[in-house]
Formats: C-alpha cells, structure tokens, sequence
C-alpha cells in the first residue's frame, strides 16, 4: 500500500514539475452511489446519497490539454444485501447476521483523482470539456446501518469491514463559464466506477468483489 501511494504523489510531482501552467479551483459535488458485488449472493441494494468537496488543481501541458488532480472529502457508500448469514465485525464486536441482511455502508474518503482533461476553444463566454482518469480513495472513517432479523445497528462503526484504499475510473465532461478573463463557474458530470474491492468482509465465507460506483454533479468556480 505504501507503494502505490508513494508512487501516486512521485507521479503528481514529476507531472508538476514540467506543467507550462497552472490553474486552480474549488469544487462540490451532490452524487448518487451505489456498491456491486461480483458474489451471486451479494446484491445491490439501492443507492445513496453523498457529497464530495474539495480543491482541484490543473497543470497545462499544452495550451488546451492538461493533468488535472486535486484532494477531496468523499462522503460515499452504498448497500449490499447478503442472501446467506454473514458475520459483521463493528467496532470489535462480532455480530452474527441472520440471511437477508441488509448493510448500508457509509464511508468516508480522501480522493486523489489523477485526470487527463481536454478542453474546446472558447466559444463567447463558454469552454467545454471532458476528462478521463483514475481517482484514488484513501479511508479516513466507515460506519453502517445493519438490518437483519436479529441484529439492528444504526450508524456503528466498521473500519475492519472496509478496505483502507480503493480505485475506480472516472469519466465526464461539462463546460466552464468565464465571467473575466481568468475565473469562471465550472459545471459538469462525472462518472466513477471502481475496480478494486471496498470491503473487507471478516467473514471469509464471502470472497466477493464489491466495487464503488457513483454519478456526481460537479459545480465549482476556476481561478
């Protein structure tokens, strides 16, 4: 783990190092979230609302094209429904869930996106956009709600049952509108699906994949 994130930040510094220019922003997201598993016996329950703030930076490597990374409060999650019984570990205690239990996991992330943006050429007062990459989440907190025929517990936490780091791909696209010369209200959509397991299930009768996945609204202003 200590790899991938030292790797990460060596990426984003070779990256800056030759940038011709920089331009910065702020950022906030409403989302929708989901989880989904690759077990037959895991489902997908529904989505859950979230949102994410943060800062973005971008470094121009050409007049219309740049990297684009930034640092992020993801608050995420999703719910996961487990045909047979499972044993949930929430705060050192070990629970016993009957089948059909129903986990609504609430996490917490600090996102690192590393993004690869383009941009059209200013169109009057309006530039458009897409980008494409990778996002980072580290872990900073993770609780859930559990409904299960013998067990209720409302917002316990769960840090054993949720990996510390995860990744997805990311795709969007919008358009920033330029009200001066250098600042402009950026609005967009942003697609995110993971590829590397969020939980950490304690019981080992699930071996599943789940992946984060997530549809956020990005509004923000550039500088």
């Amino acid at each position: 783990m200590k790899k991938y994130i030292l790797i990460l930040f060596l990426s984003i510094f070779t990256i800056s190092t030759f940038a011709q220019g920089v331009r910065m922003g702020l950022s906030a997201s409403p989302q929708l979230s989901w989880l989904k598993s690759n077990n037959g016996e895991v489902k997908s329950d529904g989505v859950r609302m979230g949102f994410n703030f943060g800062m973005n930076t971008d470094f121009f490597f050409a007049e219309r094209y740049s990297f684009s990374t930034g640092v992020f409060i993801n608050n995420t999650g999703g719910k996961l429904k487990y045909n047979d019984s499972l044993i949930f570990n929430s705060n050192g205690k070990i629970y016993n869930l009957a089948p059909e239990a129903v986990i609504t996991y609430k996490i917490q992330y600090i996102d690192i996106p590393m993004d690869f943006r383009m941009e059209s050429n200013q169109i009057g007062y309006f530039v458009f956009y897409a980008q494409f990459g990778v996002t980072n989440h580290l872990r900073v907190g993770a609780s859930a709600d559990v409904n299960s025929s013998n067990t209720e517990l409302n917002g316990s936490g769960c840090k054993d049952e949720v990996a510390f780091y995860t990744m997805s791909y990311d795709i969007g696209g919008g358009f920033n509108y330029y009200f001066s010369k250098n600042t402009a209200v950026t609005v967009g959509i942003l697609y995110s699906n993971g590829f590397i397991d969020v939980t950490n299930n304690t019981d080992s009768n699930y071996s599943d994949n789940a992946t984060l996945r997530n549809i956020a609204l990005k509004i923000g202003i550039l500088f």
